[in-house]
């Protein structure tokens, strides 16, 4: 009982200074930008546009963009596709395709929508237009242990990227890096290694975390194993249509890090709490423009809009 208690003070204290540490950092520098000529193209601190969502929608955890009026969604809670309407702001339309679960992301191809489950479990959702769906489960060697979050679409490859909160996998070489795989639609299959690999040494660095928060965090992971590293945790991930990129979101350390299509690291961003509560989705139009949504952790959820400054 002792033991129990000492480690939940040492957590209470451990994530009381993260947090102070955190919000502390974020009176000081904002963007790093890591490659000679990458500028970050986003005014990430001034939305363009703002939606707030209603009760059905306030666990929102993934979206994808469906055309100029309308996005997809999921909330962690319902096997539920939601039609957002950004012009009336309001939900048009509910496809149910499966029992309730954590579903934590959505991408749509062709006349196809992809949900991820946060235990590796993929869904195929056709004819989703109609009210007679058809939904196809397909396992992955991922699973809850991996806890997967991220799903998106990668046109050039025909692939679905699918990015782990948890474990990066069983190997030893995959210690201190957060994994993102690759599945084959057409295959119904996932590779058997990650195709991304994120650092959190590296973030760390850059970040210039001082030896307290360093000291914090892996004195955190070791108090509650489950958790884990809390430098960064992917929630969501998406390509940028226009240059490829990947971005990719994570709600614990409130970061987003764009990655070019090799997986180099292109820039790290910090994501102020008061506007980025709780991030865990992102996807992109056509045209550049961003949409990031947030859960919503004692308020009201909600899309943010930010337009591309080419």
């Amino acid at each position: 009982m002792m033991k129990y208690l000492f480690f939940s003070l040492c957590l209470i204290a451990v994530l009381t200074f993260y947090t102070s540490c955190a919000q502390k950092a974020e009176e000081f520098k904002m963007i790093y930008e890591l490659e000679e000529g990458y500028k970050f193209p986003y005014a990430i601190y001034e939305a363009d546009k703002k939606f707030e969502l209603k009760e059905d929608l306030r666990e929102i955890s993934g979206l994808t963009y469906y055309n100029d009026h309308s996005l997809l969604c999921v909330n962690d809670e319902k096997g539920i596709i939601y039609k957002y309407h950004l012009e009336k702001k309001e939900i048009s339309k509910k496809y149910h395709f499966d029992k309730s679960g954590d579903y934590e992301g959505i991408e749509l191809i062709g006349d196809k929508v992809y949900v991820l489950r946060s235990d590796g479990a993929i869904f195929e959702v056709d004819h989703f237009r109609k009210k007679n769906i058809k939904s196809v489960k397909s396992k992955t060697v991922l699973d809850a242990g991996n806890d997967t979050e991220g799903l998106a679409y990668d046109a050039q490859n025909n692939s679905l990227l699918v990015a782990c909160k948890g474990s990066p996998g069983d190997d030893r070489k995959l210690k201190g890096k957060r994994a993102i795989y690759e599945f084959y639609p057409g295959e119904n299959k996932i590779s058997d290694a990650p195709r991304f690999l994120i650092d959190q040494d590296e973030i760390r660095k850059t970040l210039e975390f001082n030896a307290y928060t360093i000291f914090s965090v892996k004195l955190l992971e070791k108090v509650n194993p489950s958790e884990g590293d809390v430098t960064f945790q992917p929630s969501a991930i998406a390509v940028h249509p226009i240059t490829g990129n990947l971005y990719v979101i994570g709600s614990v350390g409130k970061l987003l890090v764009v990655l070019n299509p090799e997986g180099k690291l292109l820039a790290i961003v910090k994501l102020k709490r008061k506007l980025f509560r709780q991030p865990e989705g992102i996807c992109f139009a056509p045209d550049g423009r961003m949409f990031i949504s947030n859960e919503g952790k004692g308020s009201k959820a909600n899309i943010y809009e930010f337009n591309y400054l080419k």
